[in-house]
C-alpha cells in the first residue's frame, strides 16, 4: 500500500504535552506506580454544560481530537477512526457497582452509555458534524495500529484528497490497577517512574494512560511525516521482532544504517526486555535509541504517544535528554522506527519518514 501522511497531532498524557510550547521540558514523575494524565482546560473544546455530564475519558478523548483538528485547520474530517483497549473504565465500574447495589433496578443509564467504546467517536462526530465513516477498534495492544491500518486502506482506495481523524485513548482507575496487580502487571517494590529502566531485572511495569489524535491524509503536501509501514505481531519472540524489522526495511529499500531514530516501547519488565535486546545493541552508532514509557506508564494504546512524540521530533529535529538511551551521530531525523509491545502478548512496528 501507499504511505499515508500525518498533518497534525495532539496528545494528552501524564506529561505537559497538550499545550506546552517546549517538548518534555518539565517532567512529571510518580512514586506510586501510577501515571495519570495532566488535565487540560476542557472547556476550550467542549460546551461547559455538556462537560458536567461527561466522564473523564470522554473529556480527554474529545478535547484531544478537537485540538488535533484545530492544529490541522480542519472543521470536519471525512471520517473518524479510533482505537481503545479499555474504553471508559470508570463509567463501567460505576454502572456495575450500581447494578449490584440497586439489585438491577432503577439504574441510571448514563454511565452505561458513556462506558461504550465508541462514545468518544460519537461526540466527536456530533461536534464536528461529521457524517462520514466512523469506527472504533478494541484490540488491546493493537487497537491504535488497527485504526491506522483501516485509515491507510481507506485512503488507498480513493484518488480524492481525504483526511481522517485517527486516535486512541485509555484511562486507568484505582480498581483497574488493583485487579491487574494480582496478575503481576506492576512492579513491587515500586520505583520512581523516571528510574523505571534501572529496574529492568524485575517483573512488572508502572500503570499509565493517555489520549492522542492525528489527522491522516493521502496528500503529502504540508504534512509532518508519512506512515510507510505498519506491522502487528502476536506472541513474538526476539527473533521474530528482528526478522520483521529486517523485512520492513528491505521492503522500503532501507537498512539499519538508514534509521536515524528508534522509539522503543520497553516498560521495565524483565519478561519483555529480551524483545529489545537486538535494538539496543544491533543498530549502528548513527542511530539514536530512545524510550518513553517511564514518562507515560504502560497502557494498551501507548503506541499513540510514541507516534505523537515522533511527529514532534520530526518538527523540532531535537531529541530530549529524558528519552535518550543512546545518542546517535545522525545529522537530522528523517527515518524513524517505532517498536512497541503491550504487556499481554502483542507487539507492533511502525516505519515513519519525515517530509
Amino acid at each position: 500500500m501507499n504511505p499515508v501522511y500525518i498533518s497534525a497531532a495532539a496528545a494528552l498524557s501524564p506529561q505537559y504535552t497538550f499545550e506546552a510550547e517546549g517538548l518534555l521540558q518539565d517532567v512529571r514523575s510518580s512514586d506510586n506506580g501510577k501515571l495519570f494524565v495532566t488535565d487540560a482546560d476542557y472547556s476550550k473544546f467542549i460546551n461547559p454544560v455538556a462537560i458536567r455530564r461527561m466522564s473523564r475519558l470522554l473529556k480527554m478523548g474529545i478535547s484531544t481530537g478537537m485540538k488535533c483538528m484545530q492544529l490541522a485547520g480542519i472543521r470536519s474530517p471525512d471520517g473518524i477512526i479510533t482505537g481503545t483497549g479499555r474504553g471508559s473504565m470508570r463509567d463501567m465500574e460505576i454502572f456495575l457497582g450500581d447494578m449490584i447495589r440497586l439489585k438491577e433496578e432503577t439504574l441510571n443509564p448514563t454511565y452505561f452509555i458513556q462506558s461504550t467504546y465508541n462514545s468518544v467517536n460519537g461526540w466527536l462526530a456530533m461536534q464536528t458534524k461529521c457524517n462520514g465513516y466512523n469506527q472504533t477498534y478494541v484490540h488491546r495492544g493493537h487497537s491504535l495500529e488497527m485504526a491506522l491500518l483501516d485509515a491507510q486502506m481507506l485512503l488507498n482506495e480513493t484518488n480524492e484528497r481525504k483526511t481522517y481523524l485517527v486516535g486512541a485513548f485509555d484511562e486507568m482507575t484505582d480498581e483497574y490497577f488493583l485487579v491487574k496487580s494480582k496478575k503481576a502487571y506492576w512492579k513491587k517494590p515500586v520505583p520512581n517512574s523516571l528510574d523505571l529502566f534501572k529496574h529492568s531485572d524485575t517483573k512488572g511495569s508502572i500503570g499509565g494512560e493517555g489520549a492522542a489524535f492525528f489527522t491522516v491524509t493521502n496528500d503529502k503536501e504540508n504534512t509532518i511525516c508519512g506512515i510507510e509501514d505498519i506491522r502487528m505481531l502476536q506472541d513474538p519472540d526476539e527473533n521474530e521482532i528482528n526478522r520483521t524489522i529486517e523485512n520492513v526495511l528491505q521492503r522500503h529499500h532501507l537498512n539499519i544504517k538508514n534509521i536515524d531514530l528508534v522509539l522503543c516501547g520497553m516498560n521495565g519488565d524483565s519478561r519483555f526486555q529480551p524483545l529489545y535486546a537486538n535494538i539496543l545493541t544491533g543498530f549502528t552508532a548513527r542511530t539514536s535509541i530512545t524510550a518513553f514509557k517511564h514518562l507515560t506508564g504502560e497502557y494498551d494504546t501507548s503506541t499513540s504517544f510514541a507516534l505523537w512524540l515522533a511527529t514532534e521530533l520530526f518538527k523540532r529535529q531535537e531529541i530530549p535528554e529524558i528519552i535518550t538511551l543512546k545518542k546517535g551521530i545522525h545529522s537530522d531525523i528523517k527515518n524513524v522506527l517505532i517498536v512497541n509491545h503491550y504487556i499481554l502478548n502483542s507487539a507492533s512496528i511502525l516505519l515513519l519518514k519525515g517530509n
